[in-house]
């Protein structure tokens, strides 16, 4: 509660300013606090107004003045503090008649936005978008379909932060109601909306749209706002993944390509499959892949070779590849490979696995 009344407090007072050019992620919340400011600074008007009238005109005390102000704006029909006189009288019954119609805006604009769920959902809103601009070395994912959800699933299982980005307003609803995401209502296709979630931070970014033009699009617009991206991109032809390539995209993925793959391996050899889903993390397993440099490696690991450096004995994560800087990968690594920079060890094992070898093996970030 206290935190919510602070972040209150700083929408009510100064809310961030959008870039010149960009669209204004606080567009929406910046109106529904305008509505309680105006609401607010029309009750302040009407109490000044009164408190200062009833000084002048009766000479009553401050205090008396104020508390003359309030019950007259709030019109709950106390009596007279002290004896008015005709003039007191007549700019009573005029700060009655201008109080009616000011009372119940303000009254019934500030009970809407706290009532219905408003002051709840521009809270939440807030949050959002300062969460999306602390984001740095995140993933965006436009669109949100069925493939983009089992990549946020898999995301989430391995602790990487992520945005979504989605033109569908039903959808961006239901994800907030359902999922605790961060997320941008808008079109990705629109320089401003990638800008807004971040891609000069990210470090990756996963096109999910159902067209392929679309995915096009947004692959030359991805690679010149950030050279440095990896960029994956969904194809739905082998045409368009040639073209979504040459486009900027590091990798394409045919979604009826991968499905035809695992359901005709799963005709003859149907364990194969279940091995490749434990590989791969998907489900209920928390086995993962690392590729790491050489570079971070501790040096008492570094210009000694895998089995003369013990670092097979770190944990049980195994080294199951290394990626020499040609860029060719050499399965099951010989124990008398030299661990020299430039080489790329990957490595299979469960979480906890992993945990140990980071820590036991890599020089402290």
């Amino acid at each position: 509660m206290q935190a919510n009344f602070i972040h209150f407090l700083m929408l009510f007072w100064r809310l961030p300013n959008a870039d010149p050019g960009q669209r204004d992620p606080y567009k929406g919340i910046k109106k529904v606090v305008s509505r309680i400011r105006l609401a607010v600074g029309l009750m302040l008007f009407s109490l000044s107004v009164g408190t200062l009238g009833y000084v002048l005109i009766d000479h009553y005390p401050w205090f008396d003045a104020y508390y003359m102000s309030v019950i007259t704006l709030a019109s709950v029909g106390f009596g007279e503090i002290h004896p008015l006189s005709t003039a007191g009288r007549l700019f009573t019954s005029f700060l009655i008649l201008f109080n009616v119609g000011l009372f119940a805006y303000a009254i019934s604009t500030i009970t809407n936005i706290l009532t219905e769920g408003g002051l709840t959902k521009l809270m939440n809103d807030f949050r959002m978008n300062r969460n999306i601009e602390l984001l740095d070395g995140h993933v965006i994912i436009c669109g949100f379909g069925r493939h983009a959800m089992e990549v946020t699933k898999e995301l989430s299982k391995q602790g990487t932060q992520f945005v979504v980005v989605e033109n569908n307003h039903d959808k961006i609803e239901a994800l907030r109601a359902t999922y605790p995401y961060l997320c941008i209502e808008g079109d990705a296709t629109l320089d401003h909306i990638l800008h807004e979630a971040g891609i000069l931070r990210a470090q990756a970014i996963v096109i999910t749209l159902p067209h392929d033009a679309d995915n096009l699009f947004i692959t030359l617009s991805a690679r010149q706002l950030n050279p440095g991206l990896r960029i994956i991109t969904r194809a739905n032809s082998k045409a368009d993944e040639e073209k979504i390539k040459r486009a900027g995209a590091d990798h394409t993925v045919v979604p009826e390509r991968i499905g035809g793959f695992y359901m005709a391996t799963l005709v003859k050899k149907p364990d194969l499959v279940e091995f490749f889903s434990l590989l791969s993390s998907m489900g209920p397993g928390n086995m993962v892949f690392e590729e790491i440099e050489v570079e971070r490696l501790s040096p008492a690991f570094q210009h000694k070779s895998i089995g003369a450096s013990g670092i097979s004995a770190l944990s049980r994560a195994a080294i199951i590849a290394v990626r020499f800087p040609d860029g060719h990968y050499e399965l099951n690594p010989l124990p008398d490979l030299l661990l020299q920079p430039g080489l790329h060890i990957v490595l299979l094992g469960n979480r906890e696995q992993m945990n140990t070898f980071t820590k036991k093996a890599l020089i402290a970030a």
